[in-house]
């Protein structure tokens, strides 16, 4: 294939997948953790310091949280870039992933080329991406995932290129490392660079260590079968990180508790498989085609290594999400792992079509692309784009909140001297009212918000509005929760319908 086909082919996957992340790019309301980068980039923008912006009040907050401020502040930084040249929007934040979107959709590509040495794989890893519902929910969510998406694949690609490739360039130093340890250190320097960034963006990055681990000692087996000698790089590099990790128990061992802090051992998690084919309509056909993709590139390219690192990759995060994280269970912790799982799967796509493609020689060529554009068709999961609730559109079914719709109202029908009781790091959509607010915290809080608390507010003020949604119910005490239903005014406005609760209350109403 000439370079312009593969040049054509790309720009119109490139082109698919860009409008797939930038239209309606600010339609849906921020939502959880966007509200948390919002603030933080906001807040850099006007201060120059990691430090979060209160909207309401229009000056930097009071909360001091330097760790959440700072966290992933590469990817933060770049939204704060554009407030220089445009408002603070929902659309203009969300930009910043979505341009790493489409940059992902070019990277899977080279990734799925290099790993395969097949174009089409390549060309169907991008369009199965550019496609994907994961791909595109992440790529228009203000939050890091979308950037540490290709960060950690480029970095994984790196690593699997020190270990196995050839040096094919003129240096001599590098000539001369590869024959003595086997190892191409042309990609030691990428590869490390990428690690930091990658760690920085996300500690899941830590996921390298077991995938690599299993790797060595796989290979390390096989050339003993193979050889009948047990000295090899992949012997020495086992040796390596073993005395590495005795050295990491031994002298920082503070180290060891935080990592295995985050580790429950054989906890059910089930739902972590669903979350990894959430992509396809089909998943008993994704699972099939995985698994052509697997033994296709292992019996007819014969890429061992390539496919072990591809399918480790993958199946490594997906066992520990399953029975190891100890963690809320959550799409945006298996993303990153997907890029290996598309690879794998157009690989399969790939496979049924070269089948036909051989085995019907009078039509094959025709039955190669029928294979193909039958199964890009089949497999994703298309319908997404039809429902009513999606990422391009929302209304009051919608698992989200639409907070903007909801502060709207509130600051329509907010009378001068109303308080407000909510989430704080809300106040993005009540930008400028300058209004009171107290806030009941939550994950981070120590105990959650009582009844007691609301009837000192109630007391203190003579009106107000209690609003929360679902998710706050678990930061907000079960008697005072009921003394709300039974005591304020529940609105039911069809701008404030759906997964939240807007209540308010004028001249202090008995409690019952």
């Amino acid at each position: 294939m000439d370079r312009k086909k593969i040049i054509l082919i790309l720009a119109l996957i490139v082109f698919l997948g860009t409008f797939l992340r930038f239209y309606k790019l600010g339609e849906v309301s921020f939502v959880a953790d966007e509200f948390l980068d919002i603030n933080a980039s906001y807040g850099y923008f006007k201060t120059g310091d990691w430090q979060a912006w209160n909207f309401n009040l229009e000056n930097p907050a009071e909360r001091i949280n330097v760790a959440s401020d700072e966290r992933a502040w590469i990817y933060r930084w770049q939204a704060a870039q554009l407030f220089n040249f445009f408002p603070p929007t929902e659309a203009v934040a969300r930009s910043v992933s979505a341009a790493w979107g489409v940059l992902a959709i070019l990277i899977i590509f080279l990734v799925a080329r290099d790993l395969t040495k097949k174009n089409e794989i390549g060309f169907l890893s991008a369009f199965l991406f550019a496609v994907s519902v994961s791909g595109i929910t992440f790529g228009r969510h203000f939050r890091m995932y979308a950037m540490f998406f290709p960060v950690f694949l480029l970095f994984s690609w790196t690593l699997f290129k020190f270990l196995e490739s050839d040096y094919a360039g003129k240096n001599n130093f590098f000539r001369m490392l590869k024959t003595a340890s086997g190892l191409n250190f042309f990609y030691a320097i990428p590869a490390a660079i990428l690690a930091v960034l990658s760690f920085h963006l996300h500690p899941l990055t830590a996921n390298i260590v077991p995938i690599a681990g299993i790797y060595i000692f796989v290979q390390a087996l096989l050339f003993y079968k193979n050889n009948k000698i047990f000295k090899s790089k992949y012997a020495a590099l086992a040796a390596l990180k073993f005395v590495g990790l005795v050295l990491i128990v031994l002298l920082k061992p503070e180290s060891v508790e935080i990592f295995l802090g985050g580790l429950v051992f054989f906890e059910n998690h089930w739902n972590y498989f669903l979350i990894a084919f959430n992509d396809y309509s089909l998943i008993l056909m994704a699972i099939l085609i995985l698994a052509a993709g697997i033994w296709h590139l292992l019996k007819k390219e014969q890429l061992t290594k390539e496919t072990l690192w591809l399918a480790l990759s993958f199946f490594v995060p997906l066992l520990m999400s399953i029975f190891l994280w100890r963690r809320n269970i959550g799409e945006q912790y298996l993303f990153f792992a997907k890029s290996f799982l598309i690879i794998l799967i157009a690989s399969g796509i790939y496979a049924a079509a070269d089948f036909f493609r051989k085995n019907l020689k009078q039509s094959g060529g025709r039955y190669y692309v029928v294979t193909i554009v039958l199964l890009a068709a089949l497999l994703p999961n298309y319908a997404y784009f039809f429902q009513k609730n999606n990422t391009y559109q929302q209304n009051y079914h919608s698992e989200n909140p639409n907070y903007r719709s909801v502060f709207i109202y509130f600051k329509k029908h907010r009378l001068s001297n109303d308080v407000l009781i909510t989430r704080n790091f809300r106040n993005y959509y009540w930008s400028g009212e300058k209004v009171k607010t107290f806030d009941f915290g939550g994950e981070l809080s120590k105990e959650n918000f009582k009844l007691a608390d609301l009837q000192k507010i109630m007391s203190e003020n003579p009106s107000g509005w209690f609003v929360y949604s679902k998710n706050d119910e678990n930061y907000i005490a079960k008697d005072a929760q009921k003394f709300v239903e039974k005591n304020l005014e529940k609105i039911n406005a069809l701008a404030v319908r759906g997964d939240v609760s807007v209540y308010r209350w004028e001249n202090n109403p008995a409690p019952n």
